[in-house]
């Protein structure tokens, strides 16, 4: 390779790798540019780490254990599961919804980063934006006595591997959901049924250990189960489908289900776009 054309490369790389950035700044600027907003994002956060860890401890008044889960697994579960729900799940729509219906999305197309691109660039930035949040419900959650460390380096680190993939599953449902805004104007409905889904069989609520026999196998089964609870067993040194290689290999295959229904939604989304003369 001549030294121009390593010249161009690395131009090449630079410019996406900038692009990329100014994409991620922008998710976390449009997050946390109100600072009323993050202030009440905030105050909501501590108030559900009180609730939740009162409630709990109410549950287990008297008790030691409830389904072999003690209270002490449950307290810190309910911390952790917000944690991730505050992170993960879909409390909010992305932007594109938003962008579809004020027509800027046509702007959005012919840029160098596609449509999906943008989208999931922005959602690391609000996942960044966040972040008070999840800072707030640890620190309080320490505080109040209702938080458990992992007890290896390895459930530590099988948590946080699970844990990033899981939000990336979620994210990329999410965006297959705010792509229903394509062909309708308003997407609440569909979003408050997928957010209602998504936050019981994923474990946020209430932890699967406490779901019934004939219930449990088959939330296990759907996605969302792999973006909070799996997760959170491997926090507490539990071994979901044989450990993080099985958990890792679970959300692998669900992130390329993700990934193709993306493609095959924002593909018929993109024609219609078009066909409506953007």
């Amino acid at each position: 390779m001549t030294a121009g054309a390593r010249t161009s490369v690395a131009r090449g790389v630079h410019d996406t790798v900038g692009r990329a950035w100014a994409m991620v700044r922008l998710g976390a600027a449009n997050a946390l540019v109100f600072r009323a907003n993050v202030v009440v994002s905030m105050l909501s956060v501590a108030l559900q780490t009180v609730l939740l860890v009162t409630v709990w401890r109410a549950v287990y008044s008297g008790r030691h254990s409830v389904a072999g889960v003690t209270g002490e697994r449950a307290v810190s579960y309910a911390v952790l599961g917000l944690v991730l729900g505050h992170l993960a799940l879909p409390w909010r729509l992305s932007s594109l919804p938003e962008r579809v219906r004020e027509g800027t999305v046509a702007t959005d197309i012919i840029r160098p980063v596609g449509v999906v691109g943008q989208s999931l660039l922005q959602s690391i930035g609000a996942a960044v934006g966040a972040l008070p949040g999840v800072a707030t419900a640890l620190l309080l959650g320490a505080l109040l006595g209702g938080l458990t460390m992992p007890a290896t380096v390895s459930a530590a680190f099988g948590f946080m591997l699970t844990a990033a993939l899981g939000w990336l599953i979620a994210t990329l449902l999410n965006l297959v959901v705010s792509m229903v805004a394509f062909w309708t104007t308003d997407t609440r409905g569909p979003f408050y049924v997928y957010r209602a889904v998504a936050s019981f069989a994923s474990g946020a609520l209430v932890p699967l250990w406490f779901m019934p026999d004939w219930l449990r196998p088959t939330l296990e089964a759907l996605p969302f189960a792999l973006q909070v609870f799996a997760p959170l067993q491997l926090w507490f040194s539990e071994q979901p489908l044989g450990g993080v290689g099985g958990v890792v290999l679970a959300q692998v295959g669900w992130l390329v289900v993700a990934a193709l229904l993306t493609a095959l939604v924002s593909w018929r989304a993109l024609r219609t776009v078009v066909i409506n003369g953007g």
